[in-house]
């Protein structure tokens, strides 16, 4: 039998992979991706679980909780086990700005969760087609907009779904610049994409990985992304920062992912996790990521997170309130 003297050694002579796992006996990590398989936050969850498990060895299965705009996910995270074998994959308009939009909220977003680790950063991207650009003489995102100031035009803006940020952002938009923007709400990025392409709405403004392989096949035109900034992922196309006369340079939906777990979770727990994630932010997940139309991005220390969670929140209340949009 081992001493405690002869068994530290022992253990700081295991490799860092070994001691980073979190759950004893094999077990895996269950990380909730609160929306479909196949989506922008699937590819973040999945490449991240893939990036974690090669830095510390410890498994991590994904478990795909769509419905009721996130909130699914986000209960299935609230209700799981503080030990660090539940964590989530999460937005920050699912802490901050889907809660707003309902009048029984099923969770708080500070109280309910422990933030961990910042994992990415992404904005959403304005597309239209060739064929729509050419007929209205829509060459860039202002000429755009100006179309849709004239009188009897309107444009129809294609979203995820009431209360996205997709649709939050497209509210403020129209609010700030004057301009005619009918919003559609569609059951996921997917249908309004399929809608944009076969022409029954007019735009769209979605998350770059679905969107990215229509622009490079010249299916799609993008004018503007959300973000103040330009994308380092599209750096050719301008932010909303540049178009500060129509009433929208300090808009920036610059959105992120963080991984996060319930409430009351062991700090010596949250800081190996946030270890762990540190380790597997690599310059080769970084390029996966880029691939995907997302921003390698961690944050500092678990504190660093939490309070770029609550220094977000003031801009997601902003447009909430905007929008209008309500969840029942």
């Amino acid at each position: 039998m081992l001493s405690r003297r002869s068994f530290l050694p022992l253990m700081l002579a295991l490799p860092a992979a070994a001691q980073a796992q979190i759950l004893p006996g094999g077990r895996p990590m269950r990380w909730v991706v609160p929306y479909p398989a196949g989506g922008a936050a699937d590819a973040i969850g999945r490449n991240w679980a893939t990036a974690y498990t090669a830095a510390t060895g410890q498994s991590v299965v994904i478990d795909n909780r769509g419905g009721a705009n996130g909130a699914i996910g986000m209960q299935a995270v609230k209700d799981g086990a503080p030990d660090g074998s539940v964590l989530g994959v999460l937005n920050v308009s699912l802490f901050t700005a889907l809660p707003l939009m309902m009048a029984k909220p099923p969770y708080d977003g500070m109280r309910d969760f422990t933030p961990i680790a910042r994992l990415v950063t992404s904005t959403v991207v304005c597309c239209v087609t060739p064929e729509r650009a050419k007929k209205n003489g829509w060459t860039d995102f202002r000429s755009l907009l100006q179309w849709a100031k004239k009188p009897g035009n309107q444009l129809t803006k294609g979203s995820a779904g009431n209360g996205s940020p997709a649709h939050l952002l497209i509210a403020t938009v129209a609010k700030r610049s004057g301009a005619n923007i009918m919003h559609v709400p569609y059951r996921g990025g997917a249908p309004a994409l399929t809608d944009l392409l076969g022409g029954q709405i007019d735009m769209v403004f979605d998350f770059m990985p679905a969107l990215m392989p229509h622009i490079a096949s010249g299916k799609l035109i993008a004018l503007a992304v959300g973000s103040r900034e330009r994308s380092p992922v599209m750096p050719e196309v301008p932010g909303l920062g540049e178009f500060a006369d129509l009433g929208l340079g300090d808009l920036d939906l610059q959105s992120w992912n963080a991984l996060t777990g319930p409430a009351n979770m062991d700090p010596a727990v949250v800081q190996s996790i946030f270890e762990g994630v540190q380790r597997a932010a690599t310059p080769e997940l970084a390029t996966r990521l880029k691939t995907a139309g997302l921003v390698l991005a961690t944050a500092a220390s678990v504190d660093a997170t939490r309070a770029l969670l609550a220094a977000d929140a003031p801009r997601w209340k902003e447009m909430v309130q905007t929008s209008g949009a309500v969840i029942d």
